[in-house]
């Protein structure tokens, strides 16, 4: 044990029922007079958050501005996720605040994960069970497409991208990439070729989406270019929801641009998943605007939506744990 970890009050916020278990082992190695595990996010409860130094949150925890001006003894945020979008890292930075990430804990798991909201969508895997359950086994308006022979468009190559790709060989597609950086080794792939958005989105069966959630990424699909995709084609998300722009999905849904979408994000995410927000009487005409689109999209029977899912498996959330509790001794070692 290093003891070292008793100058530090550490606390876990956003943690859900599955992942406890998980995070109490992992904790019980630090040396430490005890770390704080809540549900709840930090600007859910403030006065709470600001009793320690390390917080660990997950993508749902606002760390902007408003939020850190509350925390004044904050000196590390070790954040569950790879995306740090939820984070003012130039506000930190100021503030001399530490942030850390989990840069690859899933890169496969996501990738698996995209191919089975493909499947999903393509297949009618989903209208298909509950035809059954309500009684009629029948496949009558539950033709799909083949993936044998079309077209992938990969947004992203990186970890996660490179990953869809292999799978995507496996299943016999051709696939075009898209990224600002092109790897060396891509380029020697049979059946990938570098392209940019505008060919990607032209010439491709079916779309996904793995890019960080930046500046440069926002809206990256929008009304203007959700035109240029192919009639019938299909468009799978698991990165972030704001990488696409809602109401151009519906409208391409709407045109029969879109045969269907496949979503584990949504640009709503925040508002669907804090209640309060949506109850406030600060609440705005564009929160109600994206709670509706949202809806619009669940109730679809082209739609499968789940809920930021694609990083939920045993293997995946033990890397992530075990990352973050590294991290957090790193910085104490440091420190």
């Amino acid at each position: 044990m290093l003891s070292y970890f008793m100058d530090y009050k550490i606390a876990f916020f956003g943690v859900k029922s599955w992942e406890r278990e998980i995070i109490e082992k992992e904790i019980s190695k630090l040396d430490t007079y005890g770390v704080g595990i809540f549900e709840k996010e930090v600007q859910d409860d403030i006065e709470l958050a600001k009793k320690y130094e390390i917080i660990s949150p997950f993508i749902y925890s606002t760390m902007d501005k408003s939020t850190l001006d509350k925390l004044p003894n904050l000196k590390m945020i070790a954040t569950r996720s790879t995306g740090m979008d939820h984070i003012d890292l130039e506000e930190c930075k100021k503030r001399k605040i530490v942030v850390t990430s989990v840069p690859a804990y899933g890169s496969n798991t996501v990738a698996e994960y995209a191919f089975a909201l493909l499947l999903a969508i393509t297949r009618k895997i989903v209208v298909a069970h509950q035809s059954v359950e309500e009684g009629d086994f029948n496949p009558e308006g539950l033709t799909g497409v083949d993936l044998y022979g079309k077209t992938l468009g990969v947004i992203g190559i990186g970890k996660i991208g490179q990953n869809v790709v292999k799978i995507a060989r496996g299943f016999g597609m051709k696939v075009l990439g898209v990224d600002g950086h092109v790897d060396p080794l891509m380029l020697k792939k049979p059946g990938f070729k570098y392209v940019d958005l505008e060919t990607c989105l032209k010439n491709s069966d079916f779309v996904t989406l793995h890019v960080p959630a930046i500046p440069e990424t926002f809206h990256m699909i929008n009304k203007k270019n959700i035109k240029l995709m192919k009639e019938g084609s299909f468009l799978i998300n698991t990165a972030r929801g704001a990488v696409v722009e809602t109401e151009a999905m519906i409208w391409a849904l709407n045109n029969k641009i879109l045969a269907g979408v496949g979503l584990d994000v949504t640009e709503e995410e925040m508002l669907i998943d804090s209640m309060s927000v949506v109850m406030s009487k600060k609440v705005t005409k564009d929160n109600l605007q994206e709670v509706l689109s949202f809806h619009l999209l669940r109730d679809r029977d082209d739609v499968v939506f789940t809920p930021h899912n694609a990083f939920n498996t045993k293997e995946a959330i033990g890397r992530i744990v075990d990352t973050t509790i590294q991290n957090i001794k790193d910085f104490c070692a440091r420190s």
